[in-house]
């Protein structure tokens, strides 16, 4: 196009000029840089994790060590200076950037069966692999632990052996899985892609559900993921045409009652009763809509949902439109009632459509794994969180 408008008129991230409050990654509570405690370098060395927990209340101002007005090192009676911090309520690291910049959560919420894991796997994936070419930034995970469970767990079974991964019903992980999205500018703070492999089951349990609701209510954009199975007027139809099941496939919850429990009631509201923290509504499971194209009623076989898309250097705002135009009208024409209730709640809003796989699997044999779009939305919540610049159209 030439043209260039609607470009974020700067990035509002924070620099890190300044102590921020801390957010335990684990347990999500918050507090100041000076309540942490450190790990001694001794227990780590002979393979004590939980055991000496320094409290730097217990030793003199000269032991500790302080870095931009961020308490970062202890000096132990010993001598000896750790600079492994934990949290001072679950034990567990934090972060090395915590204190130094705001934390940002971005968190994936969705009811059991809507692809979550599968998602977060190729969202992660594309992340590490594809997104890297375009932008300048890196993806880790948290530590070398999560990354072990990540490959193990879901990057292997997925793509390396074309395996569909297996429901949280049947795992025990109460433990968020966190991947970092950093930048190479390093003014700029780490963003924290934070994942609760929950399960229905789950909500029953109150003490993992209150670390939940505080994941939900330090997250600074949502990426809600919803099934194009869950909409009753539509998904007998869809699996009927996919030749699945009705029987033995299960339909996860109405999405509706999924944004009263897991977002409604989380996320802090403005004085109008309106959020306006980035809600990207993401619809999964693309692959299975194009069984709809020939009846007319619901989109087009020539949508952009259909083919995969790579943002280069920018969020291209114009390929923006085009998919949330389709993704919201698909959306709105198989359930009213939940669109309306998203409009009241939240001021911005985006909507996506992915395949995480990029073709139906079958069985439970992956065919291909080809993914589609599923770093689109979470590339839209870094744009409307200034982390990176939107234009309409075009190339810069």
């Amino acid at each position: 196009m030439g043209l260039f408008k609607r470009r974020k008129a700067a990035i509002e991230c924070s620099i890190m000029d300044k102590v921020h409050e801390i957010v335990c990654l684990y347990c999500f509570r918050n507090f100041k840089h000076d309540r942490v405690m450190f790990r001694a370098l001794e227990a780590l060395n002979i393979g004590e994790e939980l055991t000496d927990v320094l409290d730097p209340d217990q030793f003199e101002e000269v032991a500790k060590g302080y870095h931009r007005g961020v308490l970062s090192s202890l000096k132990d009676d010993k001598d000896i200076v750790t600079t492994r911090r934990v949290c001072p309520y679950c034990y567990n690291d934090i972060s090395q950037y915590a204190g130094f910049a705001p934390s940002v959560i971005i968190s994936v919420v969705g009811a059991d069966h809507v692809g979550k894991s599968t998602f977060l796997t190729a969202l992660i994936h594309r992340l590490r692999t594809v997104t890297p070419r375009n932008f300048p930034v890196f993806c880790t995970s948290l530590n070398n632990e999560i990354g072990r469970k990540f490959k193990l767990e879901y990057e292997d079974p997925l793509i390396s052996e074309r395996l569909l991964l297996e429901s949280a019903k049947n795992k025990n992980r109460h433990e968020p899985i966190v991947f970092t999205f950093s930048f190479t500018d390093e003014n700029k703070p780490e963003i924290n892609i934070a994942f609760f492999d929950i399960a229905g089951d789950d909500i029953a349990d109150t003490a993992y559900m209150d670390t939940y609701t505080a994941y939900i209510r330090n997250s600074s954009g949502v990426l809600f993921l919803t099934d194009p199975l869950q909409f009753t007027s539509v998904g007998q139809k869809i699996m009927l045409k996919n030749n699945i099941s009705v029987d033995t496939q299960f339909i996860a919850e109405d999405p509706s009652d999924v944004l009263n429990n897991m977002i409604g009631k989380h996320i802090h509201r403005q004085e109008d009763g309106v959020s306006n923290i980035p809600i990207a509504v993401v619809l999964t499971k693309t692959d299975l809509l194009e069984v709809l194209c020939n009846d007319g009623a619901y989109m087009s076989k020539n949508s952009p949902i259909f083919s995969d898309y790579t943002h280069k250097g920018f969020f291209n705002l114009t390929e923006f439109d085009n998919i949330d135009d389709d993704a919201y009208e698909f959306i709105a024409a198989v359930d009213t009632n939940f669109c309306n209730a998203l409009k009241r709640r939240f001021y911005n809003l985006g909507f996506f459509a992915v395949s995480a796989l990029g073709s139906k699997p079958i069985g439970q044999k992956v065919a291909s794994f080809s993914p589609m779009r599923v770093d689109e939305p979470f590339l839209w919540i870094l744009y409307q969180l200034g982390y990176i610049e939107g234009y309409d159209g075009g190339t810069v």
